[in-house]
């Protein structure tokens, strides 16, 4: 038995993800601070992600309670749709702490265990706002999603000792709650000004860490895995 754990596992990207997983026999911890129903194979477990201690103490059960840990997804996010001009000072401590402390934290515990075990991957969710700014969420949003990806190297680097490999994707914006937190006609813009003339669906961006938790990226690590249509080429 292998154990995954999947922050912000009530959202959509979590819960498609720990869908994904859960098909494929592993066990999944869903980590959110919203209820999360458990079913076979997830475990759900009630937790703020700037709790650090607490973080740490799953990443021993989980790989307590499973042969291996072998997979650690920090997922959970917060977005405040508003103007720069408008961005309110609290709204910027709390981005940051979900956001970029939240994934910290995350990455962090993992590698704690996954070191010992001389084994895991880590997949952190960045942004396509985190690579090139933007002006329709908080600055902060883009902030945080932009020290995401530094950390993301960082604990590549040093994960590679290990044999833990750390990357992240940086999807554009997602239809779903993501999306649905911008108006019809933002949507509609930020559509048109997307190559493919879309917004990114749930299922691209559960294939791209899939891709990323697989064996078949023996050789990625450090990477910030652009789903954004084409919209931005770094």
């Amino acid at each position: 038995m292998s154990a995954v754990v999947i922050t912000g596992a009530a959202g959509d990207l979590g819960r498609a993800l720990a869908a994904s997983f859960l098909a494929d026999g592993y066990t999944v911890f869903g980590v959110d601070i919203a209820p999360i129903e458990p079913r076979a194979g997830l475990i759900p477990v009630a937790l703020d992600v700037t709790d650090r201690a607490a973080l740490f103490a799953l990443a021993e059960r989980a790989a307590a309670e499973a042969s291996t840990l072998s997979l650690w997804i920090n997922v959970a996010g917060i977005v405040r749709v508003t103007r720069v001009l408008d961005a309110d000072p609290e709204d910027w401590d709390e981005i940051l702490a979900v956001n970029l402390t939240g994934t910290y934290h995350g990455c962090a515990a993992a590698l704690a265990v996954m070191s010992r075990q001389r084994f895991g991957r880590i997949v952190n969710i960045g942004s396509l706002s985190g690579q090139v700014g933007g002006t329709g969420v908080h600055p902060a949003y883009g902030a945080s999603k932009a020290g995401v990806h530094a950390l993301t190297k960082t604990y590549a680097l040093e994960g590679a000792r290990y044999g833990v490999y750390c990357n992240a994707v940086a999807p554009s914006v997602i239809e779903g709650a993501m999306g649905s937190q911008f108006s019809d006609r933002q949507r509609e813009q930020l559509a048109q000004g997307n190559p493919l003339r879309r917004l990114a669906r749930m299922d691209e961006v559960v294939d791209a860490v899939r891709y990323l938790a697989s064996d078949t990226a023996s050789y990625t690590n450090g990477v910030i895995l652009p789903v954004n249509g084409g919209s931005y080429l770094p």
